[in-house]
């Protein structure tokens, strides 16, 4: 069966609906985390956890072992649940033996299997089985995901130029930004969190954000880009490489908006349209789509077809020479290539 999303695994799991196998998969590992604490917490009452939940590791198994533990019946309880990380790299004979299990699970135990990031299905598990991929959020996912998280693990707010300045900052690293929320919350003793107490706390200000720095790269603004690019690169998790695969977003989209402008497409029509293509392709801007949308309308006037295929093989060269360990520093070769980017 097709994979289902997070937002429907916890609406089963809420439900206190567990399939016999249940496959956790995706570059969000945050997600998968989170679904499996809400999993065992809703599968098996706290009282006899130690007793009908067990969690190892797939390298770690032995095909005995794996046998032993889905063989299991559940001790005072409807089931039992058996965790297996890393899945992927059980050795042959017990993934031989998790095979022959998939293709007949036992209706006493719910059994999760959890993928790394980057790690795709093993194409011999049976098509029966329920999967739920973890993707990356969107920047507007992320700041629902923000008011959700902070109403209700947190019991607190925050204002919108708030949560759009800590996204820009952080992006949709979620354990991140749990982490600086939680650094808010007790800064602001629970009151709402404000864009000052993000300033104080993490350490930025509007103007000197990476969504900032593409504002001005779109409007060919070397000057005013290369002034912030030092502020933007000292930030946490900011590297070339990422700044890199937010320019080469930024350009995409710039591109396919030349494209529909050179094919006839009102501008009126650009906003909507481009709401779809952010979403098709999970681009991540720095900040909510909408704002994101309304400067790379802006800044159209400034790009053709011809000057998004240049600046595409300026971040393919630059890429290419972030990976060479010889070439100068990392904040040397963008500051190259955001003036490349803006004459």
């Amino acid at each position: 069966m097709p994979p289902i999303t997070p937002r429907a695994l916890r609406t089963a799991i809420d439900a206190g609906s567990f399939d016999p196998v249940t496959v956790l998969f995706g570059d969000e590992d945050y997600v998968k985390d989170e679904l499996l604490r809400q999993f065992i917490a809703r599968a098996v009452d706290d009282t006899m956890r130690d007793f009908n939940v067990d969690v190892r590791r797939g390298p770690e198994l032995d095909a005995a072992e794996l046998s032993s533990t889905l063989e299991q019946l559940p001790m005072m309880a409807d089931r039992r649940v058996v965790v297996i990380r890393d899945a992927h790299a059980l050795k042959k004979a017990p993934m031989s033996v998790l095979d022959q299990y998939l293709a007949k699970p036992s209706r006493d135990v719910a059994l999760v299997l959890l993928l790394p990031a980057d790690e795709t299905l093993p194409k011999q598990w049976p098509s029966h089985l329920t999967l739920c991929e973890c993707k990356p959020l969107s920047e507007d996912s992320v700041l629902k995901w923000v008011a959700h998280h902070l109403k209700e693990t947190l019991q607190c707010g925050i204002t919108p130029d708030a949560a759009s300045l800590l996204v820009s900052h952080v992006g949709n690293d979620l354990a991140m930004l749990r982490g600086e929320l939680d650094k808010l919350v007790s800064y602001t003793n629970g009151a709402e969190i404000t864009a000052d107490a993000v300033q104080a706390v993490v350490g930025i200000r509007h103007g000197e954000t990476l969504a900032d720095l593409l504002d001005c790269v779109a409007q060919r603004d070397a000057k005013h880009a290369l002034a912030m690019l030092p502020r933007v690169m000292a930030q946490p998790k900011t590297t070339g490489v990422s700044v890199v695969i937010a320019l080469t977003a930024q350009t995409f989209a710039l591109a396919w908006g030349a494209a529909a402008r050179a094919n006839g497409t009102p501008i009126g029509q650009l906003n909507r349209a481009y709401f779809d293509v952010l979403r098709e392709g999970g681009a991540f801007l720095g900040r909510p789509w909408g704002e994101a949308i309304q400067h790379l309308i802006k800044a159209l006037p400034q790009w053709d077809a011809e000057r998004c295929d240049r600046a595409l093989d300026l971040l393919l060269a630059t890429d290419l020479a972030l990976k060479d360990t010889k070439a100068s520093t990392e904040e040397q070769i963008v500051e190259g290539l955001v003036l490349a980017l803006c004459v």
